[in-house]
């Protein structure tokens, strides 16, 4: 089977492109605060086996992902497989996907993992409708000016 189809195209010179498919700590949420942040600005989207929340982080900004595969969707190799599914589809469609976002997918229970085209369809077409709710529900926001928090609950 080959690869070249993952590669990226030789610059014009011949030389090598120097992009990177990697999966690097710059494109990861890591801290529970950024999950929190993705989870409390409510741009989600769902199909059948998947749900992604998403929030802008500005221009410049990579895309960054966060996993949340719960005990419910199955025993630890479904969910183990689960992450490399999303993991590999993230990274191989990196510049596919709307920059400047934070997305968390948190897959659904399945009678089984489905096939790797499956899951890299669903991730393109759902981050990208999720990053199209976030920015229109941030430019409402700009708009409508900051909304208070509740009392009892400090602004980030």
């Amino acid at each position: 089977m080959s690869n070249d189809a993952q590669r990226p195209e030789p610059a014009p010179n011949g030389e090598p492109c120097k992009e990177s498919f990697r999966f690097d700590a710059a494109k990861r949420i890591k801290h529970t605060r950024d999950f929190q942040r993705v989870y409390e600005f409510r741009a989600r989207v769902y199909n059948e086996r998947m749900t992604v929340c998403c929030r802008p982080t500005g221009d410049g900004q990579p895309a960054r992902l966060g996993l949340s595969v719960s005990r419910k969707v199955g025993k630890a190799v479904v969910r183990v497989r689960w992450k490399r599914l999303i993991r590999e589809a993230f990274r191989l469609q990196y510049r596919q996907i709307p920059q400047g976002f934070d997305y968390v997918v948190v897959p659904k229970r399945q009678d089984s993992v489905p096939k790797y085209a499956t899951v890299a369809e669903d991730v393109r077409k759902l981050m990208t409708r999720a990053a199209n709710k976030a920015a229109k529900r941030q430019s409402e926001e700009a708009e409508r000016g900051p909304v208070a928090a509740p009392s009892g609950e400090r602004e980030p």
